[in-house]
């Protein structure tokens, strides 16, 4: 049934409801014609019988004062009419108006089904898919394509409205990708003036002190010492913007893996990073999922390495799959976020105040929630009653039940 209102409610079967009526009003008007034609004939025979003698014999003759009639011959003997040219071309024109006009109607009646078929199934998708179009060009993309009929156009509707979502969220993407640039770009030029104002202090106070002996053997290793931290300090601070670089053509390279597998990966990776005591709690069941492992666990170390920094005894991790998605949290047992770290820890270069580690870029989670929204996944920082939490969502294929 469902199958058979459907094709109902596509054009072709629209369209063949209109030609059984196109063809109903083209037979009716066809014979109206011929009966009004008709009819119009025997009258016009009948108001002037010297035209319906077509049997007969006649010759046509020029009176003396020019005036035209005719001799009709036949079984009864010769009968003079006066001939009517104008009467004539009448009777004429009326024997063959059937033969114009009912072609005519006919193409009449298609030319009207095809307008009011145009007009009632075509003119508004038309008319909605051409609006759309002018505005998705104008880069107007904060709008729906909607079409309530269910055939062909309405089809074409929806996937032309997916099509400007798709563009859509491609541009808020993009827009959201220069944004953030722009914030990473004033955090390097922010970041790299520490290190490099330093550098520069220190090769003033040598470049004036040294020429005159005035800096001791130690206090030149000493100066010399901090400058190759500030050196090293920027080294490593390229490596990291290497690697935030490439995060932007990171493309998840899936292989199959047991669950199993996985939590022992994790397992693995969490004791020999923590110091501390280390647990980790799975409760997947025993399936093959399709997931890339190698940028999972990038984002598991970096995890565990984070709540190692601010951890007091203990770091507990969480592993979970459902509904294709693999959930990977981890808590420790410091203080927690504070508000400003829970709105803006997976931020480049976010520091918090209380950050233990002052050296730290503040890159750590940033990359990761990069790595989680590549994967089709996310990153969120929340706080639980012992502490802090960080949970990473990955997309990820559910093959079968492992054996």
């Amino acid at each position: 049934m469902g199958k058979v209102k459907k094709n109902r409610q596509s054009l072709k079967w629209a369209f063949a409801w209109y030609l059984p009526i196109c063809l109903l009003f083209s037979i009716i008007g066809s014979f109206g014609i011929g009966v009004a034609t008709n009819y119009l004939q025997d009258w016009y025979r009948y108001k002037y019988p010297e035209l319906t003698l077509s049997d007969s014999y006649y010759e046509l003759h020029i009176s003396e004062d020019n005036h035209e009639y005719v001799v009709y011959t036949d079984h009864n003997g010769d009968s003079v009419q006066p001939y009517d040219r104008k009467r004539q071309a009448t009777y004429w024109i009326i024997s063959n108006t059937q033969m114009l006009l009912i072609p005519l109607w006919v193409i009449f009646c298609i030319v009207l089904t095809g307008a009011i078929f145009y007009n009632r199934e075509l003119k508004n998708p038309i008319n909605i898919l051409l609006d759309a179009s002018r505005k998705i060009a104008d880069n107007q993309l904060d709008f729906k394509v909607e079409y309530k009929k269910q055939n062909e156009f309405g089809m074409l509707c929806t996937t032309f409205d997916e099509m400007r979502l798709a563009l859509y969220e491609s541009n808020q993407e993009m827009w959201r990708s220069l944004e953030e640039r722009k914030r990473l770009n004033s955090a390097i030029a922010h970041d790299l003036r520490t290190p490099l104002t330093v550098l520069k202090g220190y090769a003033d106070f040598l470049e004036k002190y040294i020429p005159d002996g005035k800096v001791s053997e130690e206090k030149l290793l000493s100066v010399l010492s901090m400058m190759n931290g500030q050196i090293s300090r920027l080294e490593h601070y390229t490596k990291k913007m290497n690697a935030v670089q490439k995060l932007e053509d990171i493309v998840p390279n899936n292989r199959d893996i047991s669950s199993v597998e996985l939590v022992a990966m994790l397992t693995e990776t969490g004791t020999l990073i923590c110091g501390k005591q280390f647990r980790i709690n799975s409760t997947p069941d025993d399936i093959m999922i399709s997931i890339d492992t190698e940028l999972v666990m990038q984002v598991y170390e970096n995890l565990i390495s984070n709540a190692v920094r601010y951890a007091e005894k203990s770091i507990e991790s969480e592993c979970n799959i459902s509904e294709n998605m693999l959930t990977i949290s981890v808590l420790d047992d410091g203080k927690g976020f504070t508000d400003e770290a829970l709105i803006n820890a997976a931020q480049p270069f976010f520091r918090d105040d209380k950050e233990p580690d002052k050296l730290h870029f503040g890159l750590g989670l940033y990359i990761c929630r990069i790595i989680c929204e590549k994967c089709g996944g996310t990153l969120t920082v929340e706080n639980h009653e012992n502490g802090g939490k960080v949970t990473a969502k990955f997309c990820c294929k559910e093959i079968s039940k492992s054996r």
